[in-house]
């Protein structure tokens, strides 16, 4: 279990954030879990990694990342050094990256994605970054690993409680399209229709869920901070409860304030992506694939007071359906880390 603190009984004013609760693995069925394994390319010569690791911040999330992709780098016998932009200068950190002549990064977080760029022609593998496109973090020697759970198993889990959703909504701000695409592609796997926006800041963003929930059957809230002020999410959210829209979130601290449904990443599933795109670097530094790999796997949360209020049916907990169920002593200790 990750944390111990029970969480506070007051109600709880959410701050948006792109650092979303990252689910405890050890909590998991045994089947999931060795689905979170990561699978490793297998490189027609072992590749021996020597990484340098940039952490943004010091909160209990990306030290679980780093901590994994330390060890599974461990299991290849290559080495793996961290260095914390809390504690140095990015200049200070950039010449002791290249002193050392290490050989690959990885950046933890936008501020540590943003000095990794500095480093010419390093190959870079970000992640827990959500607004990569505006900072100019991608190119052919920088790529990164989605920060959102997979959207494969947060519609399961959105289906599962909602049998009958056809309609889901969601606003981004600019250069989330391709992304979008995607969810509506899949989504119709789904028998579900997303019905999207996009707005350029936080008044856009509240006047266009105004209209746009009386359309769907749920909305989607994505961690967007160019169009989520602390004072639009909680509109929002009082907005959705009164007007009876389920809300669907990657912040478990947004279930106390009254989402339905909260989807978090699988740490392991992170840290696999990582090392998986860092073994994949190719000899002349540049790196395959697409812009930012997606996670293929989601922890949910389901608030059962929500439910209840909504007259909706939790389902059995099975191999597929991978949530727990809130509030509970196990999952508040949980969310409260």
């Amino acid at each position: 279990m990750l944390g111990g603190c029970a969480m506070v009984e007051k109600p709880l004013t959410p701050t948006p954030s792109s650092t979303p609760i990252i689910a405890p693995t050890a909590e998991l069925p045994p089947q999931v879990i060795s689905e979170a394994q990561p699978i490793m390319i297998k490189a027609a010569e072992e590749k021996r990694l020597n990484v340098a690791a940039i952490i943004s911040q010091d909160i209990e999330n990306h030290h679980i990342i780093y901590h994994k992709i330390k060890k599974l780098i461990n299991d290849k016998k290559g080495t793996i050094k961290p260095f914390y932009l809390y504690r140095q200068n990015v200049s200070e950190i950039i010449e002791q990256i290249k002193t050392a002549q290490h050989q690959q990064v990885v950046a933890i977080g936008l501020a540590a994605a943003k000095s990794a760029a500095q480093l010419i022609q390093i190959p870079v593998i970000f992640c827990q970054v959500y607004n990569y496109q505006d900072h100019g973090l991608v190119n052919e020697y920088i790529k990164g690993v989605s920060l959102i759970p997979s959207v494969n198993q947060q519609l399961l889990i959105w289906k599962a409680i909602l049998p009958d959703l056809k309609q889901v909504g969601v606003i981004t701000g600019s250069g989330k399209q391709p992304f979008i695409e995607s969810t509506i592609k899949n989504a119709l796997a789904h028998n579900i229709a997303i019905t999207s926006r996009t707005v350029s800041n936080d008044k856009e963003m509240w006047a266009e869920f105004r209209r746009l929930t009386p359309q769907v059957d749920a909305f989607w809230l994505l961690p967007d901070n160019r169009i989520l002020s602390k004072r639009t999410l909680r509109n929002i959210i009082n907005y959705s409860s009164k007007h009876e829209t389920p809300l669907f979130t990657i912040n478990g601290l947004l279930l106390p304030a009254g989402a339905v449904i909260s989807s978090t990443q699988i740490g392991d599933d992170i840290a696999g992506k990582v090392v998986s795109r860092l073994l994949s670097i190719k000899p002349d530094n540049t790196v395959p694939g697409s812009d930012v790999e997606a996670l293929s796997l989601a922890h949910a949360f389901v608030n059962t007071q929500a439910t209840k209020r909504l007259n909706l049916t939790i389902p059995a907990k099975n191999i597929t359906l991978n949530f727990e169920r809130w509030p509970s002593p196990e999952v508040n200790a949980t969310l409260a880390q």
